[in-house]
């Protein structure tokens, strides 16, 4: 699992935790502090959860608000399955994983993993009890809102709420002790959100430009048939005399040459990408937009305990939204935005923006979700840390792709402080930005990109005193996690983690940030700029996550960090590598330098969107694994779902020697099976489980089982030592010898694409092919393959006859091509196969349940790759298998 360590640096203080409270933080778990007022005999004991804020570093002590300010809180609980949240949201987002892309539903994740009702009811009833009246338990299920007052507060926390003034004019208050709760709950509480004022979101954008628009905002049709991403009108171009397109700004037709867009034809249809947003925008600026470059998107606004907003203005309120909304329907024309709009970024408190990141999530109307904006992770609570995650470890679970701004300090993360006057102890020190160091959520880090005649270069965007976010988070991840074995240069153990930990390290990925190459917006009527950051680099790559309808793709992408490790550790090309330059701002000895491979200036790289499409749509996703084994002489089922691996016993079916099974047509599981010495068809319906004999069958040895085109069951069965056919009719069951076949040892059958019977066996001691055809049975020997004792047969979607087999007690693939047979080792696995039945899922991967010394084993290729890993049930003497992929 993942937990934030403490850098004990909540709104800029420089003082580190105690021994006590640094240990406890970095378990995740409460800390009891010590020095509560003494407890009166009748009263219930108290315990304080959470962090304690110290007074800003250079704040000035003002009065403390007044007892009737209104204070918005949520109480955050722990989850009834934590462990179990973590283990399914690895492996959703695992390609080598049966539950990848295996998403859950809306609402299943407070009913799996939210805090169980009796929890629920007792921590309500606490907070009752401590005079506070906490509202409906939220939609995630981990989360108890209470809105009340300063006063109520202080007395039911047992806190005081101090007030201070920062030099930019900010007003605000923080809890000067970590609140109190009821010792009896205080075990199922994480935290409590929104004590704190002071640490505010700020967005990541640079203004490079302004201009007001010339003549010619409307859209040309010739323009549009030029290809699926228009360029830009001739008035927005006006606005910039002297720049040039591809040079000077990046329109979204030259940014869809740029990263690889244009053979993406859907547009990103059918896919809702939701933009968080802490302000509103200009609606004539968005109108004119979508004049401009001929879009019709759906664009909606979605409040969220918003209150009182700002009006936008041209070159100040609004400008953030109008980049991240501009960027999404440049590039992805066809798509649905909502803009989720929490209060405005000088008011909004942690639990203001925690409510609005939740509010998109738990609704999980967005397939897509980009944030720009984002708080230096030092200066936030840990407990407001660990809130935050498990939003994004719903989304994760739900299939949501968040990508979030890096932002624009470099390694520095926190100087953008300076502005409100912190001092250099803060603002000078190494550090990421909330959310994009969240270990759920894509960091998408900054570019000067450049492009000249076709040919692209891109190097870390860091100029004028802005640079692309990156450094090492504040989280720890058991084992690296998905960024096990990636250390980009000066990395160390900042977030002090214990041992067999790795620290997240940001970003993942980036794309052009540089405002000097940046991103055309309409900020209103006739009001245009250019705009840099990575508050441009995120929505595109939220744009890119928009094209999960575009042929070969399956729906939800989901958390999208994982897969581009895994290309990188296997060699698939998704992204293009940035080694130039470093993310320093001068304040870190050129702390953090791109090189090949990752980095913590560019992440693994920028996109190459096609490719990375292909990479996260991948059509093997969602197939489920069943295997139907015989464990100690019983019948067993062992079969994936969304929540893991099980093993059950099929009850009352013994005595198995050989077993074939696949799914009816009715999704009803059918099993052929040697049972006491007799053929059996052992079979599902919606009452159950059911075993028959089928009469007269005695004397199989071994069979193979398949469904015939017209839905009659056929078994190609060695019985008496010949080979026989046994198959169902409307008349009843028949069986008849293949004349000439006998000697056969081994056997695997399939339908061939124009639906000819097709057998691969061993005979002799070699592997033959039999099949049958309008002239009768034909039996041929494939030269140079002996050596097979076991074997699984089928076709591909390409008609090629893939055969899994143990030959030489090594594990073998053997396909037959234009050019003839071809064999090969599987790599890596070593143990002694014994029985093995394999499948092909429609992409194209192999999936081989084996009896490796008795228990059962898994080796699946995805990508070109092999991998072998037991079967995580517990199971052992395994004599015979038949799986079925569903």
């Amino acid at each position: 699992m993942s937990h934030p360590t403490p850098n004990a640096r909540l709104p800029w203080t420089a003082k580190p935790l105690s021994r006590a409270a640094t240990l406890a933080i970095a378990t995740v778990a409460l800390v009891t502090y010590a020095g509560l007022p003494a407890a009166h005999a009748d009263a219930p004991t108290t315990q304080r959860v959470g962090s304690v804020p110290t007074a800003p570093g250079d704040a000035t002590k003002t009065a403390d608000p007044a007892d009737d300010t209104p204070v918005q809180l949520s109480v955050h609980l722990k989850s009834r399955n934590e462990a179990g949240a973590n283990a399914l949201a690895a492996a959703v987002s695992d390609r080598t994983s049966p539950q990848y892309h295996h998403f859950l539903q809306t609402g299943e994740f407070a009913q799996r993993f939210g805090a169980d009702p009796a929890t629920v009811a007792k921590v309500s009833q606490a907070l009752t009890a401590q005079g506070l009246k906490p509202g409906a338990l939220a939609a995630d299920g981990l989360t108890i809102p209470v809105s009340t007052t300063v006063a109520q507060a202080k007395k039911s926390f047992d806190v005081d709420l101090a007030g201070y003034a920062t030099p930019d004019g900010r007003t605000g208050f923080l809890n000067t002790a970590a609140p109190a709760v009821r010792s009896d709950v205080a075990g199922a509480i994480t935290g409590v959100v929104g004590l704190n004022t002071l640490a505010q979101a700020h967005s990541s954008h640079v203004i490079g430009a302004t201009g007001q628009a010339g003549t010619g905002l409307a859209h040309s049709a010739a323009t549009a048939a030029a290809g699926a991403y228009p360029a830009m009108c001739g008035g927005a171009a006006a606005a910039f005399p002297g720049k040039t397109d591809g040079k000077d700004y990046f329109s979204p037709s030259a940014l869809a040459s740029a990263y690889g867009l244009n053979g993406m034809t859907d547009g990103g249809f059918g896919t809702t990408v939701a933009v968080f947003a802490l302000e509103d925008y200009s609606d004539a600026g968005l109108s004119a937009f979508q004049s401009c470059f001929g879009t019709n998107a759906s664009v909606q606004r979605v409040r969220v305990n918003t209150g009182y907003q700002a009006p936008p203005t041209n070159n100040g309120v609004g400008v953030e939204t109008a980049l991240d909304i501009d960027t999404v329907i440049g590039l992805a024309p066809r798509a649905n935005v909502l803009v989720y709009q929490g209060p405005d970024a000088s008011r909004a408190t942690q639990a203001d923006i925690q409510n609005t990141y939740r509010q998109i999530v738990s609704d999980n109307r967005a397939q897509v979700v980009t944030t720009s904006w984002g708080v230096c992770d030092q200066v936030m609570a840990t407990s407001d840390l660990v809130a935050e995650r498990d939003i994004f470890l719903q989304a994760a679970l739900q299939g949501q792709t968040v990508v979030a701004a890096s932002g624009d300090d470099g390694s520095s993360g926190c100087n953008y402080l300076k502005n409100a006057g912190a001092p250099a102890s803060i603002t000078n020190l190494l550090s990421t930005s909330d959310p994009a160091s969240q270990p759920l959520v894509t960091g998408v880090g900054g570019t000067t990109l450049s492009s000249n005649g076709g040919t692209v270069s891109e190097s870390v965007w860091n100029r004028n005193g802005g640079a692309s976010g990156g450094g090492i988070s504040r989280w720890a991840q058991t084992g690296g996690g998905y960024q096990a074995g990636f250390y980009g240069p000066g990395y160390n153990n900042q977030c002090q983690g214990a041992a067999g930990t790795v620290c997240r390290q940001v970003p993942d990925v980036a794309a052009n940030a540089d405002p000097s190459t940046g991103y055309v917006v309409s900020t209103g009527a006739g009001s245009w700029m250019i705009v840099g950051g990575t508050s441009g680099s995120a929505p595109l790559w939220a744009a890119i996550a928009a094209h999960q309808n575009n042929p070969g793709c399956t729906g939800r992408v989901g958390f999208l960090a994982p897969a581009f490790y895994y290309a990188a550790k296997h060699g698939i090309p998704a992204l293009n590598d940035v080694t130039s330059g470093n993310n320093d701002i001068g304040i870190q000895g050129g702390l953090y330098a791109a090189t090949s491979g990752y980095d913590m200036a560019t992440g693994l790289g920028t996109p190459d969107a096609d490719k990375v499409m292909k990479l996260v749509c991948n059509p093997n996703a969602g197939y489920d694994r069943t295997i139907e084994a015989v464990e100690n002489g019983q019948l067993h089922e062992v079969y994936t779902d969304l929540t893991g691996w099980h093993d059950g016993v099929v009850p009352g079916v013994t005595g198995l020697s050989a077993l074939s099974f696949t799914y009816n047509a009715n999704g009803n599981r059918v099993i052929e099976a040697i049972e006491n010495g007799e053929l059996h068809e052992i079979y599902t319906d919606n009452t159950g489980w059911h075993d028959g004999v089928i009469p007269g069958l005695s004397g199989i040895t071994a069979m193979s089982f398949s469904f015939s085109p017209s839905g009659d069951r056929v078994i190609e069965a060695i019985k008496g030592g010949e080979l026989h056919e046994i198959y169902s009719a409307s008349d009843g069951w028949h069986d008849g010898v293949i004349p000439g076949l006998s000697g056969i040892t081994a056997m695997s059958f399939s339908y061939s694409p124009s639906g000819a019977r097709v057998i691969e066996a061993i005979k002799g001691g070699e592997l033959h092919e039999i099949y049958s055809a309008s002239d009768g049975w034909h039996d041929g020997v494939i030269p140079g393959l002996s050596g097979i004792t076991a074997l699984s047969f089928n076709y591909n979607t390409s008609g090629v006859r893939v055969i899994s087999a143990i030959k030489n007690n090594q594990l073998h693939e053997v396909y037959s091509a234009s050019d003839g047979w071809h064999d090969g080792v599987i790599p890596g696995v070593t143990g002694n196969i014994t029985s093995l039945s394999g499948k092909i899922t429609p992409g194209g991967d192999r999936v081989i349940q084996a009896i490796e010394d008795g228990k059962l084993y898994e080796v699946h290729s995805a990508d070109g790759n092999w991998f072998h890993a037991p079967v995580p049930v517990d199971n052992s003497n395994v004599t015979a298998l038949s799986l079925a992929l569903h």
